[in-house]
């Protein structure tokens, strides 16, 4: 076998199995399957996102993080929404405003990083040319693919407070409209082909000039003006500044393996911190999905919330103890509050699901985790171009003087955990998810699972999963009744959710090495479940 891949997008993994069965490293299968996600996907991620990609090169022996964050275009002011804010919503702290201006059009539209990430990427660690990784998404995209449940689900989810609904994103703009519904005005459903001739010719256009076009050329002559003519933040030069970061990753330790995630404005400080307080408790000792076991990971998830929720923020623009976040000092001080029964309160909730995740490992050893993104979607579309951007100005804080409040070139806090597990020095997990902060509790969960009771990745991503952030339990309804009610007798509040598999829980992706070498993937259910084997 020459290498697994695992995505929610069959179609996109079937691209990056081909990669390696030709011959392509872990890093060409990766490049190749997420532009391929773009098309597969368009409203979760695509090319006016942001990500966070994490690699280990068997070569070298080295991980490393590339992280492309959007950011605030340098005409935002911090306190230009304040006084008109409604509050903020239940779910995920999104800011109100009754014309939706962080949630849509563009005003909601940060500068996207997602081509000069992927460049970066294929610049250092690709070994096929770029033009050819992309050639089988602008395929895609050219000939049409079919309608997934999957993405059907994605465009017609519910309406939640402050949040449109998909059919109210798409005709955001007229262009998205005219680009994404069905030539009768309706969407796409089930089973028909969809093609996207306007993003084939983008792709197209940056296989041939390069991902810098997408910065400096004739592209951002026509992306800038379309921004600057709307009444966009973003300008030329805040294209022409752009630049991912790249950095080691933030290790920590759980039952004598080491675990490597990335660094702020991403989570991975979060999910160490997790794994370093549950690191005192032998959950193998309970049953899985027990009170007793869901009891100790719900209140390591809401513990590390309330750290994240008070340090984290984009580092360039507010002091952050991540050294503090993942010391074994700060998961032993949560411990000794946890063991008198302490159940921590942050009053915060899940969001809704948003973003894809893609894992990929070879033969070879190399493995990637990347997560990326278009948050949900402003619902703008430049003319001509076929791709929607980014709408990741809702999840800054309107009020200013805050830790994520709005600044012209910062970054906001994500949920991003591209994770990796390793047993000297090898990695023997990759695991990541989409799904905003429940990204981070169903990474956790999935690590515990194989960690800790021994399941196959398949079993992993796919048994009961619970959140918590700190203002009760949300529990789908695959977790027993009885476990419920014990949960609640300790003290806990607990929604229990009518769906078994809903996407609201996160869509957790996971390769799994076993000491035998036998390399094996799960691609979570709540999605559409992409897994690929290379042989």
């Amino acid at each position: 076998m020459k290498g697994v891949v695992v995505c929610p997008q069959p179609r996109a993994a079937d691209v990056g199995a081909m990669v390696l069965s030709d011959g392509g490293t872990a890093f060409d299968a990766a490049l190749a399957t997420a532009f391929a996600q773009m098309i597969c996907d368009p409203f979760m991620c695509g090319l006016g996102g942001m990500g966070s990609l994490h690699y280990f090169s068997a070569e070298t022996g080295q991980s490393g993080i590339i992280d492309f964050h959007a950011t605030a275009g340098s005409k935002v002011k911090p306190n230009m929404w304040a006084k008109d804010v409604k509050g903020r919503t239940e779910v995920s702290g999104y800011s109100l405003f009754e014309d939706f201006r962080s949630e849509l059009g563009y005003s909601s539209i940060m500068t996207p990083g997602t081509p000069a990430g992927f460049g970066r990427f294929h610049e250092k660690l690709c070994s096929r040319p770029w033009a050819e990784l992309l050639q089988p998404a602008i395929d895609y995209a050219r000939n049409g693919l079919v309608m997934t449940p999957y993405t059907r689900r994605v465009w017609t989810r519910y309406r939640m407070e402050g949040i449109p609904d998909g059919l109210t994103r798409i005709k955001a703009t007229d262009e998205c409209a005219r680009v994404y519904l069905h030539p009768e005005g309706r969407l796409y459903n089930e089973g028909e082909l969809f093609k996207q001739p306007d993003y084939a010719d983008t792709l197209s256009r940056l296989a041939e000039a390069g991902y810098k076009d997408f910065y400096y050329g004739d592209l951002a002559n026509v992306i800038s003006n379309d921004l600057k003519s709307n009444g966009s933040f973003i300008t030329r030069k805040d294209l022409e500044t752009y630049s991912p970061t790249e950095s080691d990753p933030l290790e920590g330790s759980y039952r004598g393996l080491t675990v490597r995630s990335n660094p702020p404005p991403g989570s991975g400080a979060t999910i160490i911190e997790m794994l370093q307080i549950l690191d005192h408790i032998q959950l193998a000792d309970h049953h899985h999905t027990s009170a007793n076991h869901l009891d100790y990971v719900a209140r390591a998830m809401a513990a590390a919330h309330i750290d994240r929720n008070e340090h984290l923020g984009d580092p360039m623009f507010a002091k952050t103890p991540t050294d503090m976040l993942i010391s074994k000092e700060r998961a032993k001080q949560w411990m000794k509050r946890l063991e008198t029964g302490e159940i921590p309160l942050s009053g915060m909730e899940a969001p809704p699901s948003c973003t894809t995740h893609l894992c990929v490992y070879d033969s070879d050893g190399n493995a990637v985790s990347v997560t990326h993104t278009l948050g949900t979607s402003s619902g703008v579309t430049t003319p001509g171009l076929g791709f929607t951007y980014n709408n990741s100005m809702k999840l800054f804080d309107p009020a200013p003087g805050n830790r994520n409040s709005i600044a012209p070139g910062k970054a906001r806090t994500t949920g991003m955990v591209p994770t990796m597990v390793l047993r000297n020095k090898k990695p023997i997990l990759i695991a990541g998810a989409p799904g905003g902060s429940v990204i981070i509790s169903a990474v956790l969960q999935a690590i515990i699972n194989i960690v800790d009771f021994k399941m196959s990745p398949v079993e992993a991503v796919t048994v009961p999963r619970i959140h918590c952030e700190g203002n009760g339990i949300h529990a789908e309804a695959t977790v027993p009744t009885f476990t419920v009610s014990e949960l609640k007798k300790m003290g806990h509040m607990v929604k229990h959710k009518p769906e078994s598999f809903g996407m609201d829980m996160s869509m957790a992706h996971v390769i799994g090495i076993d000491e035998n070498g036998e390399v094996r993937g799960g691609a979570d259910p709540r999605a559409g479940g992409g897994l690929a084997y290379a042989f």
